[in-house]
């Protein structure tokens, strides 16, 4: 029997040693092709993007300090009409009673309370827009006989 045993030891081994081998000489096949790898082929393409982002940003700039000095929007520039005021609602808070809406014109921040008409800080003009209601998300605004409207974004009108 110890002749059998042996004998069954000596396949076993050789097996292993044949079996380490194979896996060894796989791994050196397979080598050649990781080290030919290049980088990531994507990464000019999300340069290419990022700038053209970054050229359409500053394309329709209005942020004065950012925007180089004498470049005009492009918008602007491709219409001579008369300017409309960009008028966004930042906020409305306060029970129904104290009702206070703050509305950006412009660029600029100004404060209105429900049931004054004029705003009650920021930067108060005497041609400024006056507040005539709060209708729910919309703020209804009036210069110069005009009515204007402006509501809170879809995406911030939850509290």
């Amino acid at each position: 029997m110890s002749r059998i045993r042996l004998a069954a030891r000596r396949v076993a081994q050789s097996l292993i040693v044949a079996f380490s081998l194979a896996i060894g000489a796989q791994a050196q096949a397979l080598s050649p092709h990781v080290d030919e790898a290049q980088g990531w082929p994507d990464v000019e393409t999300v340069q290419t993007l990022l700038r053209a982002d970054a050229a359409a940003a500053l394309a329709d700039c209005r942020t004065p300090g950012i925007c180089q000095p004498g470049a005009a929007p492009a918008d602007q520039a491709a219409s001579s009409g008369p300017k409309q005021d960009d008028i966004r609602v930042a906020a409305i808070f306060g029970s129904t009673r104290r009702l206070t809406v703050d509305v950006v014109v412009n660029g600029a921040l100004l404060r209105y309370r429900a049931g004054h008409g004029a705003p009650i800080a920021g930067a108060v003009s005497a041609n400024g827009y006056q507040l005539l209601a709060v209708v729910g998300a919309c703020v209804h605004l009036r210069r110069n006989e005009h009515d204007h409207m402006a509501c809170v974004p879809v995406g911030r009108a939850l509290p």
